[in-house]
């Protein structure tokens, strides 16, 4: 949006100093109706343009710094997200080894009793 504003200001300075509108605007028309605008309201509202067109410059820097600052935390939050997910993934697979591990004592424990019982037959 800061963008936008500053090259729609640029362009205005532009037409400005030159004279000449490029695109249909009620400036122009009422230039054609009126006349051209005395010299010091020109330098004026060119002044203002140009002050404006500094201001709209110096936002686009800050969303410009605001936006490489947002990207770059992105990139640390993305990068701690996987190594977190790393993490937690293999502490699921260490207890799901453990887990059959243990049902495995417990069937070997089972088939264990069942063949003594056997046996005793």
């Amino acid at each position: 949006m800061a963008s936008q504003d500053l090259i729609s200001k640029k362009q205005q300075r532009e037409e400005l100093a030159t004279g000449i509108v490029r695109t249909f605007s009620f400036k122009g028309i009422t230039n054609k109706i009126f006349g051209q605008e005395a010299p010091e309201q020109r330098e004026a509202r060119l002044n203002l343009l140009e002050e404006l067109t500094s201001e709209g410059e110096e936002a686009v820097k800050e969303k410009t710094a605001e936006c490489d600052e947002h990207a770059e935390r992105a990139v640390t939050d993305i990068l701690q997200f996987k190594e977190q997910k790393d993490k937690d993934l293999q502490e699921a697979l260490i207890s799901y080894a453990l887990m059959q591990i243990s049902m495995c004592k417990k069937g070997i424990q089972v088939w264990s009793n069942a063949r003594e019982c056997f046996l005793k037959m």
